[in-house]
Parts: C-alpha cells; structure tokens; sequence
C-alpha cells in the first residue's frame, strides 16, 4: 500500500555546513509514533547506493553523497517502510531528515513523501545561491554566464569608457561583486579552478553548455577555507553525470523566427529587422546513460554550437550619403543629391540607414564524462572539455571598413579524473587531478585584395612610383620605385622588416646568410642570370632563411607584429587623397573650395579647403588594428580532501592543493613602431647574436651568422636561466600550494563553522637586487663586472645605482616562496525553527594576474632598453597577494509555508592590491607593479523569495557604496610622481541600489492548455562619472570631485514561454524568448558634459558642419559631420525575439 503524503508530515531541515567539494550529507532521527528512538533502523539511499544504520538513539549519517536529487529510503521490521522523494542534495550542505515511523498495518505498509526544501537554512552561516538545471532551462538565458547578472550585488562593466583597457580586445569578461575589483571570483568546475591564470578571469572560450550543468553555486562572500585565491565570490559549475537509464536532449533556438515576425509587420530589410541582420542560431545536444556490456560504467556527452553573424548591431539615423561617391566628369554630377548630401552633412562612407552589423561571435563545446562505480564506496569519474570560439568585436574606428580588424580566437582545453572513497561510514576522501589549457590567438588575417602575388600589408607598406602606397584592390598596379634617372622602374619584391619576398611562402625570413648577388634589375631579390658570390662553392645561390611560418588558421595566414601598418594614415580624408593617387590618369587629390568661386559645385565638400580644416573624426579604410597576442596557459592542479564526522557534533575537513602553471605569453601593442612599440613577453632574456656568439663590434666577429638578430633564440645563443632549468624558455613556470582545515561544531541551537588556511606561490623567476644582497624590485643596482665572471665582486669591482659603468651588469636574486595565512569563522544561532542570525568573518587572499609579475620582467639584464620600450612598465615577483577583510551578519526568516525573507549587511576592505608605482632610476621614469591601492566596501542586502509546487521566485535587492583609490592595476600609470598619500573615491562599478527578480511557473492558457513561462527583471543604478566643467571658456574635467554624477539606471525585462507535448515516450516543446521585452535603450555610456548617451552639449556640436564653416555662430571652425556623434553603441541592445524547439527523453 502507498501513500503520498505532503512533505510537511515529516520534519525536512536543510543545513548549510559550509563544506566545500561536490558533495552532501544527509543526517537526522529515526523514532516510533510515540518518539521512541528506532536503533537498528536502515536508512539508504537507493541511486547512490550507500546509506546507515540508527544508533541506539536513533540517530544516523550519511556522507559523501554527490549533488542531485535523490529518493531516500528507511525501514525496519515491524515498522511501516518510508520513502522521501526528491530529496536535494547540494554542494556544501547537510539535509536533515527525521522519520516517524508507525506499527505496520499489514506486511508491506509503504508510504511514499514528497521532500521540500525548507526557506530557511538553518545552519548557513553566509549567503549562498544555488540554482538547479531546471531553473537554469526554464529561465529566459542565453548564456550561463547571465547567471551571474541574476544575482543582487553584481556589476557586469559593459562600458567602452568606464572599463578596464583592452577587456574586451582580449575577450575577457568584467565582473565585480560587492565592490570588488574586476577578476576577484575563483571560478570553478566541479571543485577544481578554471581561471586564466595570466590576465586572472574568464570570458569567451570558456563557455559550458546548458546540457552540462546539473547545478550552478553562487557564494558572494563568507566562503570557507578550502577556497582561496578569491576575494568576492566562488562559481561552481556541477556538471552532469549519464544514469542508470539513457537519455538525450536536443534544442535549437534561433532568431529567424523573430525576423519572419517582423517582416510580416513590414520590417523586411536588414536595416530596420534587427532579428535578421544578428542571424543567431544556437543548437544544444545532451544524451547519457549506461554503457552496454560494461556494469557500472555510465556517460555523458552534451555540445553547444552558437553563431552570431554579427557581434554588435546598431541602429543608425537616416542622415545617408546619396548618389555616386567620386566624380570624374561634370556629367557624373547630380547637383540635387549634392545639396542634400551637404545639407546632411554626411560622408561619402556614411551610406546606411537604421540596423548596421559587425564583426561576429562563433563558440562552441563539448563536455565528456565517464562515471564508474566500481563500489558503493568507491566512486571513478573521468571528464573532457573543449571549447573554440572565434570572435570579431566593435571598433568605432572601423565603423565602415574592418579588412584589418583583429580577430581574436580562445581555445580551451580540460581534462579531469576524480577518486571518490568512503573509508569508513563516516570518513571519505576525494583525489582530484585536471590540466587546464587556455590558448589565445589575436591578430589580423593576411589579405591579398587584388590576387596580384603582393598582400596588402605589402602594398600598404611599398609604394607605387610616386604614389604613396600600391593599390590593394588593382593587379596592375604593384610596388616599384623609379630610378634616379626618373626613367628606370624598379620592382619591389622583398620586405626589409619581416624579410619576406614576392613568391616566398608566407612568413618571417632572415637575409643574414643569403649570399651577395649582383641586384641587375634592383628588385631585391636574386634572379636567374645575377652573379652572386658563391661561399660554399656549390654552385647554387644560398638565399634567406624561413625563421618563422605564418600561423595559419581559419583558412588563412595571420600576421606577424612585423607586417603590421599604422591606421592613422588611412584615416578620413587621407583615405580618399591615397584612393585618387591610384586612379589612372589623374593627378592630385579632390579639394574642398569652400564654395568659394559661386556657382561652381563643391562635391567634395569634407576635404580640407583653404586652411587645412577637414572632418577629422578618426574612422580608418586600411593599415591594421593595434594588437598581435599569442598565448598559452597550463594549469596542471592536483587536490585531495578529507572528510570526518568525528562526532555527532564535530565534523572536519582538511586538504591540499598544488597548481603549476606553464605561461606563456607574447603580445605586441603598436607592432608598426618596431622596437618603440609596446612588447610583452613571458621568454627568457637572451642575447640575439647566433649561435657563435658575436655581434659586428665584437673582437673575432667576421660576418652573421645563421640566427643573428633574427628576433627568436637560436640554440648556443647566451641567455639568463630564471627558473634554473638548464635550458631557455619562452614561458614561466610559477607554483601554487595551499592547505586548510576546516571545521564544522554543531549544537541544537547553534552551528560553528570555523576554519585556516594557508596559501603559498614561488614565482620561479628573477628580481632586481642591491648591494645588501636584498631584493630590490623597484630599482635597478649595476656592477662593473670587470672579470667577466658574472658575480659582483665586491671588494674590486665598483656598483652603483646609477647605470653607465664599465662592462655593466646587473645584481639579480632568485625570487622564493612567499605565503599568507587566513582565518574564516562563521557562525548561524537559531532563534526560532524558522528563523535564524547569521554572521561570518573572513580573510581573503588572490595572488596578483601573472600578467603583473612578468610583465617585460625579461628584460631585467638590461634596464635601459626596459625602460625606453614597453611603456616603461615593468612586474614584480615580490609582490603580495592582494586582501580583503570581510565582516557579513543576516537575519533570516521564514514565514509560513512559501514565503521568506533575509535582511544582511557587509563590510568589506580591501588593500595590497595591484598597481603601478612610478620610480626612477637616473635619467629614466618607469612604472612598477606593487601592493599599493586599497578599496572599501559596504551595503546591506535583502532577499525575497516566495516558492510553491508551481512556482518559484526571488526577489534580491542590494545597496552598496564602493570606493576606491584606483579602479584597475594599470590606472595608476600616470607618468608624473606624486609623494602624496591617494585619495578614496566612487569606483566606476559603483551602483547603489541593485535588485534582480526571477520567476517561473506554469500558466493556464485557453485552448492550449499548460504553458511554462518564465521572467528576469534587472534594475542598477548608473555608474558615476567625473562631469566636465566650465574653465573660462573651455570645458575640463572636475578634478576635484571625480565620480560624483551618475549616469541613468539600466532596466531591463526577459520573459520566456515554452509548450510541452508528450509524444511516443518524448517531451516536445516549441518556445519562444523575448530578451529586453519593452525595447529599453538603456545608456551604457553617457557625455559628461550632460550626462546623456546621446548629447554630448552644445559646445561640441557647435562644431558639426561644413569644414570651416562657424555654422552656429560661435566662433569656431567646423569639423565633423553629423555621423560624428551618431553613435548608438553607447546604448544598449533592442529587443530580441528568438524561437526554441526542443525534445526530451528520459
């Protein structure tokens, strides 16, 4: 006989203890109708296959039971057997459940219960959010990073202005929680790290599919001592695990469906139908289950594939450029079209009205896993994980060409294996190992227009007679020069930079060792019938050497740093004066005459005219973009816990952790400036002679050798060993190792949850020294090495912190382990069954980006070139790991059946953080990475949440003020000294009032029945800015009140609706998502002169009109048109209506 029963006949508490991991613990009583203990009872849970026996006072646990939903049995003979169904277990957490167990009524009595979650934890002792694969499906999501966003407290920085620089160049996401500073969340996958190690967070290339997630955790703050590197928040992804039976799962979701709705509203074009021009489409795969022949063993497979054909679209106004662009006869004039286009004011390049596109977004993943249980107490799981994503962003700069856009590709990589034992009933421990790899590819592809053999980096680069460049898009028209005779034609077939020649295979080519030939024909390269001068003797020209292939992906080469060309020449009006140079039979370029002669036209009305004033707005139509990056970084972890109840009130859990990382890291900013651009590099210093050692000047050397001054090491070339391994090496190996316990003491009205930790990391590099045989990061110490030994002699060899000595050499020391201890202690009093006081404290420690501590660090050897390249910037593996001390206290109240609330607030500081400190040595001003910024934070938090059998919902509202001394690492780069303590300030992320709300239910609709719908609803307050005032007649920015206006709030609403059918066994459901449902263009950057997005104030549109023209009579000369502040991209995206199609089966 079986019963279901409502779950509030049984006493169902959920405890937080605050233990880390991938697992829960079920515990509680088991007794008679009358509360007598049952000794002997079983109790078992039947999926898992583990369970416990009561003890003579009925109590009983049971541990290391992993995340999910779970039926749990109990039974004793004579007694009625009893089943709660849908039991939650959650990563860190105990569930209590205590059974009452009546006489059986007959042989077989069976009752069935169905397990809620209580409101109220009552053992939690910070907040903690966890949000199930069924809620994260049935939300209007596109992304599981959106699952951030949902939560109070969270600042997603989508601004170009008011952000870190380059974020977005380098994919990398900007998140803050509760004040802190961008890259402050240890982000995790099944409780090991998946952070990027060298710019410290995540962002494309580390997307997990939806089908992947079992269960997603969110802490933000007061997490435990088994977490560290961490200063706001823990992230854990969950990810599933095949069952007993098969299942699979598929989805497609797209936004065609929304572009055929608005093209039967009208809106047929790319340019007014926003769902057409984005073209998304995602499609989703999930199947599992066990694997057929071999008991025990299960898996799991799951992909996501995402397309966005453009990356960002934005609506323009519908001021366009008419008729034809360039006029070579009077006939092609159309003096109509003209006096509109002047009246517009607007370029020729300005041709499109309404929706634009650009760039793309194209990621995919797939996520492995075998489970095996080779007993109930011995747990294997294997898993593998990849994800390629290849992006183009905006750049307003190439708001109407983008042929040298960068295109940014992140790979990931990860493999994991995971023992699971059960010692005891009441100890377990948990190995883990996993390798992490993240490569990142930036660069501009290799373009060759006209199909002529000459790229265009080629032909931007060399001209063409007197023409200032080749013509990329005419075959007819190729590099050449012309003789001093201005007679003879000189072909241009070889590049000196890069060393790449016409015909050659693409790449960087050395000359170093080619032969000497006689040039004839001046063309740079030896042709059949030149003499050469034949060094070996073997009759056949010895040409250049190929150092370094082109990378090649995506069906094409990619640039190196040394083919890269400026933009700026090819901004605005130069673009059209280098277009006119290469059309055949004219001389010159188009003039502005100002309509200065009457009646004749004046088509080119935005060139310069008389006094050099033209519409100067910096949009670029060739060279290329401003970045070439090449990373790797491996993450190779190894972690092992314990766990022990040792009582029935004392629990701990104890581990450790290693990580070696394997860096490397090469990025060229302004590669067109060759040794005066801004290079870093993870590579050992070396010195570039080849391999015999010697450089023209030295005694000996008679001529290159293979290898000299080909920028790469060359085996036999002299480097500095950093790491001490014997060998030269491109990458830097740091090491991390920690350890903690952790304890959890219980008693019926109270939960203790404290715990130390101990973090550790060796940078395995070098550091700046002084004579005192300290380290001296900040300052360079230069000895005469007069015996070439490579040591400081003191007693005979003069040392000075000043450079220019004889046979110069620098003091260097080995850098070691440093380490930082943490307490956390929380603790939650129950004051009622349903209500709680919870407080925690904590100190957290993050190790500083590695980008920050190797940053041209291998350069040390030789400071004067350090500091006249790079920017003068330069990392320090002395520095601390940055703190935050973080005080949390809630109140936490249940009240009836479904509905809660909590009631928090929180104090955090923050200091040794990152920045960069401006020293000098001599006559040289440079910027070292240091602990020197410092933060503070402080808000109170509120929770509502209202949940039944049909619906749940929460409600998370925040406000906060956060302040800073400086927002990011690198804006403390000023280049002036200030011996003056900095001052706290409003960062950037600051927003007072937060609130997110989410809900999901089924719905009643006439005719179709049930539908599941659900809705997220966000609401922050604009970030601060620093206005710009009146000097005299001329703005300037406030300086004395920096931060103190505010942007407007950001609003938005998604809802989603889905119908499910049952069909043959499946579940088939059609939907439909509708993301920013009233079309709100929220400003995401605002002038600071009036603080709107899309009115930068008079004074500055006082200069939109014809060039040179005062057309508001203020006493200024015109120059930009009225594109120039058309600029949606300073709001935030329309609404965007996508249709999913779905089918289950399990």
């Amino acid at each position: 006989m079986k019963k279901l029963i409502n779950s509030l006949s049984l006493s169902v508490l959920l405890i937080s203890l605050a233990f880390a991991g991938t697992d829960g613990t079920i515990r509680g009583k088991v007794t008679d109708i009358e509360g007598s203990p049952l000794p002997g009872a079983n109790i078992y849970v039947p999926d898992v296959g583990v369970g416990a026996a009561a003890d003579m006072d009925g109590n009983y646990i049971i541990l290391n039971i992993p995340v999910g939903e779970y039926d749990v049995v109990v039974q004793m003979m004579g007694y009625q057997k009893q089943t709660m169904t849908e039991v939650g277990v959650v990563m860190d957490q105990t569930v209590w459940l205590n059974f009452k167990l009546p006489i059986a009524a007959v042989e077989g009595d069976e009752v069935e219960v169905l397990g809620t979650k209580p409101l109220v934890e009552k053992g939690s002792t910070s907040k903690k959010v966890t949000v199930s694969s069924e809620a994260i499906q049935s939300l209007p999501i596109r992304d599981l990073s959106e699952l951030y966003t949902l939560q109070s407290g969270v600042v997603k920085v989508v601004s170009r202005n008011k952000s870190v620089p380059d974020h977005e160049e380098r994919g990398l996401e900007q998140i803050h929680v509760k004040g802190g500073r961008s890259g402050e969340i240890a982000y995790m996958m099944d409780g090991m790290y998946l952070r990027n190690p060298i710019f410290g967070s995540i962002g494309s290339g580390t997307r997990l599919n939806v089908f992947a997630i079992s269960e997603f955790d969110w802490q933000p703050g007061g997490f435990n001592a088994e977490y560290g590197d961490a200063q706001s928040a823990v992230s854990n992804w969950h990810t599933s695990t095949g069952g007993k039976e098969i299942e699979y799962h598929f989805k497609f979701e797209t936004s065609q469906v929304g572009a055929l709705i608005n093209s039967a509203l009208g809106n047929d074009l790319e340019t007014n139908n926003y769902d057409l021009i984005r073209g998304y489409d995602d499609y989703n795969f999930g199947i599992g289950g066990p694997i057929l022949g071999i008991p025990k063993l299960t898996f799991w497979v799951s992909g996501q594939y995402t397309t966005d054909q453009n990356f960002s679209v934005y609506e323009f106004d519908n001021k366009v450029y008419q008729g034809p662009k360039y006029f070579l006869t009077e006939d092609d004039l159309d003096l109509e079209l003209l006096s509109q286009n002047q009246k517009n004011l607007v370029y020729p390049w300005d041709d499109v009205a309404g929706f634009r596109g650009f760039g793309f977004n194209n990621t995919w993943d797939v996520f492995t896993k075998l489970s095996y249980k080779f007993t109930n107490k011995l747990r294997f799981h294997a898993a593998y994980w990849q994800v390629g994503n290849h992006r183009q962003a905006f750049n307003p700069r190439y708001l109407y060409w983008d042929q040298g856009r960068n295109e940014l590709f992140r790979d990931t990589y990860r493999w994991n294996f995971e023992v699971n034992h059960s010692v005891t009933q009441r100890t377990f421990y948990t190995l883990r190992v996993s390798r992490f790899i993240q490569d990142q590819f930036q660069g501009v592809r290799w373009n060759d227009n006209d199909k002529d053999g000459y790229p265009n980096w080629f032909e931007y680069r060399h001209p063409a007679g007197y023409k200032e460049i080749s013509d990329i898009d005419n075959p007819y028209v190729v590099p050449y020069s012309i003789g001093e005779d201005g007679d003879t034609i000189r072909y241009t077939n070889v590049d000196a930079r890069s060393g790449w020649y016409h015909g050659a295979e693409p790449g960087l080519w050395s000359w170093e060792t080619a032969e000497d030939f006689d040039d004839v024909n001046g063309n740079g390269v030896w042709d059949q019938g030149e003499s050469w001068v034949d060094v070996d003797g073997n009759g056949v020209w010895n040409g250049p050497v190929l150092i370094k292939p082109l990378e090649e992906r995506d069906g094409s080469y990619w640039l190196e740093p040394e083919m890269y060309e400026d933009y700026e020449p090819f901004f605005d009006d130069k673009s059209v004066d280098l277009l006119w140079q290469n059309a055949p039979g004219y001389f010159g370029t188009p003039f502005n005459n100002n309509n200065f002669i009457p009646g004749v036209p004046n088509p080119y009305y935005y060139m310069p005219d008389f006094a050099g004033v033209f519409w100067d707005e910096g949009r670029t139509f060739g060279g290329h973009d401003d970045f070439y990056a090449n990373s790797r970084a491996i993450t190779d972890e190894v972690r092992f816990d314990i766990t022990s109840q040792i009582s029935d009130k004392w629990k701990v859990r104890a581990g450790i952790d290693y990580k070696y990382h394997k860096l490397n890291f090469y990025e060229v900013k302004y590669p067109w400036l060759g040794t005066g651009s801004k290079i870093q590099t993870f590579a050992e210093y070396w010195q570039d002679t080849g391999p015999d050692g010697l450089i023209l000047g030295d005694e000996g050397y008679i001529e290159a050798d293979a290898g000299e001054n080909n920028g790469r090491w060359d085996a036999g070339e002299a480097f500095t060993d950093a790491n001490n391994n014997g060998q030269w090496d491109e990458f830097r190996e740091p090491e991390e190792f920690s350890a903690y316990i952790q304890n959890v003491f219980e008693v019926p009205w109270m939960v203790i949850n404290y715990g130390i930790r101990v973090d550790m990391v060796h940078y395995n590099t070098q550091v700046w020294a002084d004579t005192l045989g300290q380290f001296s990061p900040g300052r360079p110490w230069f000895y005469s090495d007069l015996n070439d030994n490579d040591v400081w002699d003191s007693g005979s060899e003069q040392a000075s912190d000043i450079a220019g000595l004889a046979r110069q050499k620098i003091l260097l020391m080995n850098s070691d382990w440093a380490y930082k201890i943490s307490p956390r202690i929380g603790f939650s009093h129950v004051i009622t069954d349903k209500s709680t006081f919870t407080f925690n404290y904590g100190l957290y420690y993050q190790n500083p980006v590695y980008q920050d501590i190797y940053l041209n660090t291998n350069n040390l050897e030789d400071p004067e070139e350090l500091f006249e390249e790079g920017e003068g910037a330069v990392g320090n593996a002395r520095m601390n790991a940055q703190r935050t001390q973080s005080y949390e206290a809630a109140f936490n109240v249940q009240v009836g059946q479904n509905w809660a609330y909590s009631f928090g607030a929180f104090v955090k500081d923050m200091d040794q953080l990152t920045r960069y400190t401006l020293e000098r040595s001599g006559v040289y001003q440079y910027n070292v990475a240091s602990n020197g910024d410092y933060g503070s934070a402080k808000g109170i938090d509120l929770t509502l949440e209202w949940r039944s059998q049909l619906f749940g919902s929460q409600l998370q509202y925040t406000y906060s003020k956060s302040k800073t001394n400086s927002e990011y690492a690198w804006a403390s780069i000023s280049g002036q000294y200030v011996d003056a303590p900095s001052q706290e300030n409003l960062a950037y992320y600051d927003r007072p009032h937060s609130a997110t709300y989410y809900a999901y239910t089924f719905l009643p609709l006439p005719f179709i029945g049930a539908v599941q719908a659900g809705v997220t609803a966000f609401y922050q307050s604009g970030y601060p800015y620093t206005p710009i005032i009146f000097k005299g007649k001329d703005p300037a920015e406030d300086s004395r009140h920096p931060n103190s206006k505010r942007g407007p709030a950001y609003r938005n609403i998604d809802i989603s609706f889905s119908k499910y059918l049952e069909f043959m066994g499946h579940d088939f459901s059609l939907g439909l998502g509708i993301y920013n449902v009233f079309d709100i263009r929220n400003a995401v950057d605002v002038y600071a002169l009036t603080g709107k997005a899309d009115d930068p104030g008079t004074y500055y549109t006082n200069y939109v009109g014809l060039p040179g023209t005062d057309p508001n009579g203020a006493g200024v000369y015109a120059d930009k048109s009225s594109a120039y502040y058309d600029r949606p991209w300073r709001f935030s995206t329309p609404r965007e209506i996508n249709f999913f199609v779905r089918f289950d089966f399990e």
